[in-house]
């Protein structure tokens, strides 16, 4: 009878010292329970069934490799007693070897066993906030049957979000339960939330330099509101000349230098993540703008034959008809091709682009997965654009973060026309062990910039400082209405001005309506007019053409401007312009100028007749 050794990485894939043996030459069954205590650690115990399905080999050792880092307290035993243990950690995993005390030949014959284990990985508490993920069932092996049982503490909550629904719920004395099969682990691994949104305080420093001749204009991107995070700005400094919205989404806030000149600038606030959407109802994109969110740009070469014929292959069993679907195959292409290349983060971190990143997929970081996800995702069709931001972790073995000079996290979001925009993870999905970053989102990521119609790096703090917040998220837009008009108005002349809108309040001010009305005195063009979003620390201008409606009144006027449910009243002095104090000397000084004008016309004129007056010859 020959031995064998089995090892299963991330539970199942077969090797052997000397001789390769098919897969099918032993099953497994799995009855495995998780039960997370109320500190966040997770106290595993797997019961483990090892079938030979063949007369011909026995095992002797098997070996199971856990996405973790932080695993402690192994210990394993057999229906002899204690096995033999050996721990070693592999990167971000964690490989325990097992020794059988005896070995059982024969088809059908089976070896039943117990693992017992602690891990920190995967239960994690942020905030007010609990999270718990377990990576899915790797593809490869012959798993007959797997079970596997989550308990958490009630004093958890209640879950927000579970995926993939489990097929039991129970509670018993203090513990919530949970119960999965292997056909919901197969495609993706468990993902529970207790918790529905969470808080975070930001502190973020840019160094800005104008190293040309002449005074620049130049801007910096601060954390946008999005569908899925509201943001509070409480502080610039130096306060910028305005923040405008662009056509991604994001704040910039402008800046004026001078020539040769350099200006540091500190932003701080907080942004308040959502685990669902804040709106189901989302804007649909026009063709202009599907059209700029598909094309071929510096990095998402979607048009390269390289990028086309990975598509292909990705498609090979036919394409799918809905956008999520196509979306998804691409997304676990994106997570199996790539590796993650830690050393990279060692050196100075160059961006790769789509195309360089498919031809060496052993050398990735965040850019890469983000960037091969986006090219591949237009080249199908579907619009999709980059986050740039900050993912809280607190292990950056299975969730790391790139931590170059103007980036920290970036990912990848794609647009489904049923949904709207949805935030996807290949990164963090292939370094946590399968963790479902597809299906399911978290809430630790926090976008500070967005980068869809152009692939160029907007500017990011370069010094970033994030931490979980305890204070409430108060985020309030205060408006102020200025409306620039002279205090006197001259009738019946007519007389510009300018509405201009101010957001002094931490947080953005949504598109509203704005109205105009007046007393006495008649307005020239619309009444109502669509405001824009205005971000904080931002405003917005618009004309306003005014004329009174006689020239012989003195009267005192008002121009109401209504904004976002809010009155503002200008008040002026509406006078005829007869009774301007200096016109009667003007008038003067005009009539004397026309009479000046006119006797110097007559009396060239007598003079040139005189001088055609015949002479009279005697």
């Amino acid at each position: 009878m020959q031995k064998l050794f089995i090892a299963f990485l991330l539970f199942f894939a077969v090797f052997i010292p000397s001789t390769v043996f098919a897969e099918n030459e032993f099953s497994t069954t799995y009855d495995a329970s998780f039960n997370v205590q109320n500190d966040g650690s997770t106290e595993v115990s797997e019961k483990i069934t090892l079938k030979n399905l063949t007369s011909k080999y026995y095992a002797s050792n098997f070996a199971i490799t856990i996405g973790s880092t932080a695993v402690s307290g192994v210990s394993a035993t057999d229906e002899s007693g204690p096995m033999e243990v050996k721990v070693e950690t592999q990167g971000n995993n964690t490989q325990i070897g097992l020794a059988f005390n005896q070995q059982v030949a024969g088809m059908g014959k089976t070896q039943i066993f117990t693992l017992k284990y602690k891990s920190d990985d995967f239960a994690e508490n942020i905030g007010k906030v609990w999270e718990v993920n377990l990576p899915k069932i790797p593809d490869g092996g012959e798993i007959e049957n797997y079970n596997l049982t989550l308990s958490v503490p009630v004093s958890f909550g209640d879950p927000t979000s579970i995926f993939p629904k489990p097929k039991s719920e129970s509670q018993s004395f203090d513990r919530l339960f949970y119960k999965f099969e292997k056909n919901q682990l197969i495609a993706s691994g468990v993902s529970v939330s207790f918790g529905s949104n969470q808080v975070f305080d930001f502190t973020l420093k840019y160094q800005i330099n104008n190293d040309s001749l002449f005074p620049v204009i130049s801007s910096i991107a601060l954390p946008p509101d999005t569908n899925y995070q509201d943001t509070i700005i409480s502080k610039i400094s130096p306060e910028p000349i305005n923040v405008t919205i662009d056509e991604d989404g994001n704040y910039l806030a402008w800046y004026r230098l001078n020539r040769k000149s350099g200006l540091n600038i500190t932003v701080a606030g907080s942004a308040k993540i959502y685990l669902a959407p804040k709106s189901k109802k989302f804007f649909e994109l026009t063709n202009t703008q599907r059209q700029e969110l598909t094309k071929n740009d510096t990095y998402w070469e979607k048009d390269n034959p390289a990028i086309s014929a990975a598509l292909s292959e990705i498609f090979k069993e036919g394409t799918p008809d809905k956008t999520a679907d196509k979306a998804n195959l691409i997304y676990r292409y994106v997570v199996s091709r790539l590796k993650y290349d830690e050393g990279k983060l060692n050196g100075n971190l160059e961006r790769l682009g789509a195309v360089t990143a498919l031809n060496n997929p052993s050398s990735a970081v965040c850019m890469e997965f983000t960037d091969l996800f986006i090219a591949l995702s237009r080249a199908a069709g579907i619009p999709a654009r980059e986050l740039d931001g900050f993912g809280y972790s607190r292990n950056s073995k299975l969730r790391p973060l790139s931590l170059s000079k103007d980036l920290l996290h970036a990912w990848p979001e794609y647009f489904d026309e049923d949904r709207g925009w949805i935030m996807v993870d290949p990164t963090w999905e292939n370094t946590s062990g399968g963790v479902d970053y597809f299906n399911k989102f978290d809430l630790n990521h926090i976008v500070f910039a967005i980068k869809g119609f152009s692939s160029k790096e907007l500017f990011i703090g370069s010094d970033t400082n994030v931490s979980v917040s305890n204070s409430d998220f108060l985020g309030k837009p205060q408006l102020e209405v200025l409306v620039e008009l002279p205090n006197i108005l001259w009738s019946p002349l007519p007389q510009n001005g300018t509405i201009k809108i101010i957001n002094h309040g931490n947080s953005l001010q949504p598109p509203s309506d704005l109205s105009l009305n007046t007393e006495k005195i008649n307005i020239l063009g619309p009444t109502s007019i669509k405001l824009g979003a205005i971000p904080p620390f931002g405003s917005s201008s618009y004309p306003l053409n005014l004329r009174t409606p006689d020239f012989w009144r003195s009267f005192e006027g008002r121009v109401e401007v209504t904004a976002a449910g809010q009155k503002f009243i200008k008040k002026v002095e509406v006078k005829p312009l007869f009774s301007f104090v200096p016109l009667p000397y003007i008038l003067g000084g005009i009539i004397l100028a026309s009479g000046s004008v006119y006797g110097g016309i007559l009396a060239l004129h007598i003079y040139q007749k005189r001088l055609r007056k015949p002479k009279i010859v005697q």
